[in-house]
């Protein structure tokens, strides 16, 4: 086993956070400007809505489906083999697709296939990197390192659509796929220079552990659920996880826009200038969550944080029932948009450490990509759901009824934890 000096592990957690960021950056953002450029190739080539939308369709299927299957892999083999592995296969995926589009033409059946191989790679990517995290750094630092990869992720969902749409602007397409490649392989390369268990004991993982029977994979993925369907704990933060969502997808992704574009007749410069809010939101949110962590107990916050957004959310029909004018109703939306984006990242990063922390290490791999999977067939469901239901009701109502279901769900947990603070006061008392 390898020996550290105590009082040099701090310099060993910051290499650690700075080639994660640097791996992670890469991975991240190179999968999202692939995805939005990619989407606007299919659209120039095909000029159908339908095959652009399934491209970016086939951009989500990969993670539900795949996500509790990488979750079990996860768990059995040694996260670096994982996250290497996983970008250095993206990486030769670009440079198999770049020479192929030198001699043949890039149509849709190669690129739905790269879409879904790239997704899938990204999936096992993202559990990996999630799960290794506790192991990356001391428990003191991981507030920090969630932060910091909440930072790429909202980073990520801005600058992609930006970059992606200039690669495809001014780029060909073909150097793209090349300098992703290079990308790709680049992230491979600084991840795996990551110490994987800085935090733990090093544990020898046997090749019989890695080639396991599909019924001891099974019984794998079903220990993980065991886990997660049992614990009370966990159960709560996922119900927080999905209500959100749903509050997400029913009150705001389909109310919002309608309102903005339909019903307040607002300038398309106006709609993507409050678009552009949400991630700027979501970037101050984690440039600032460590301080306010420091000061909130984790649990509090969150579930605090989540009626504060769906307070937020049931406002959106309210500029509709005042008659405010469209320059009033720009700076109403952009405000939210940010408001939430903040209060957003003060849910994801406390969340993401608690799981950490009380999940086993053993099984964190599979029982975050359940979560994670289960919480993705969410939001879909809202987004139909309040889409059938603005033909019924009037519009304003909608979000209304999302933010009511989530902010007493969240008060519910509230007094929970409330409850559960003076039971314990309670029995220090009588000891």
């Amino acid at each position: 086993m390898e020996t550290r000096v105590k009082g040099n592990i701090s310099s060993y957690e910051r290499y650690n956070l700075y080639l994660f960021t640097s791996g992670k950056a890469v991975s991240i953002l190179g999968s999202s400007i692939y995805t939005f450029a990619i989407g606007l190739y299919v659209l120039k080539i095909t000029g159908s809505a339908l095959n652009y939308a399934t491209t970016l369709m086939l951009s989500i299927i990969p993670l539900v489906i795949m996500s509790p299957i990488a979750g079990v892999i996860a768990d059995r083999m040694p996260k670096k083999w994982l996250v290497v592995g996983m970008d250095l296969l993206s990486g030769i995926l670009f440079t198999v697709l770049y020479f192929y589009a030198l001699t043949m033409t890039l149509d849709l059946a190669i690129i739905y296939i790269s879409t879904v191989l790239l997704n899938i790679f990204t999936t096992f990517f993202g559990i990996g990197m999630e799960a290794a995290k506790p192991s990356l750094v001391t428990s003191e630092r991981l507030i920090k390192l969630n932060s910091l990869s909440k930072l790429i992720d909202s980073s990520a969902s801005i600058l992609g659509p930006i970059i992606g749409g200039m690669v495809f602007a001014f780029v060909d397409i073909h150097l793209f796929i090349l300098f992703n490649a290079v990308s790709f392989i680049f992230s491979a390369v600084t991840e795996w220079f990551i110490d994987y268990e800085l935090n733990e004991e090093k544990v020898e993982i046997k090749e019989a552990e890695i080639g396991k029977s599909t019924k001891e994979f099974s019984k794998d993925l079903k220990e993980g659920w065991n886990f997660f369907s049992r614990n009370r704990s966990i159960l709560e933060l996922f119900f927080v996880f999905v209500s959100l969502n749903f509050l997400l997808g029913f009150s705001v992704n389909v109310p919002a826009p309608y309102i903005i574009n339909q019903l307040l007749k607002m300038p398309s410069a106006s709609f993507g200038f409050i678009n552009s809010m949400f991630p700027v939101g979501l970037i101050l949110g984690t440039l600032t969550v460590e301080k306010v962590m420091g000061k909130i107990e984790f649990r509090k916050l969150l579930i605090s944080m989540n009626a504060f957004i769906a307070l937020l959310a049931g406002l959106i029909g309210l500029p509709i029932v005042l008659n405010l004018k469209n320059s009033n109703n720009l700076i109403f939306y952009a405000t939210i948009n940010i408001l939430m984006g903040i209060a957003i990242a003060y849910v994801d990063v406390p969340i993401m450490i608690i799981l950490q922390k009380e999940i086993p290490k053993k099984l964190l791999g599979r029982v975050l990509s359940l979560i994670m999977s289960l919480v993705k067939v969410i939001l879909p469901l809202a987004i139909i759901t309040s889409g059938l239901l603005i033909n019924v009701l009037p519009i304003v109502i909608i979000p209304v009824i999302g933010a009511s279901i989530a902010f007493s769900y969240s008060i519910f947990l509230l007094l929970q934890l409330k409850k559960q603070k003076r039971m314990v006061l309670n029995e220090k008392i009588i000891e």
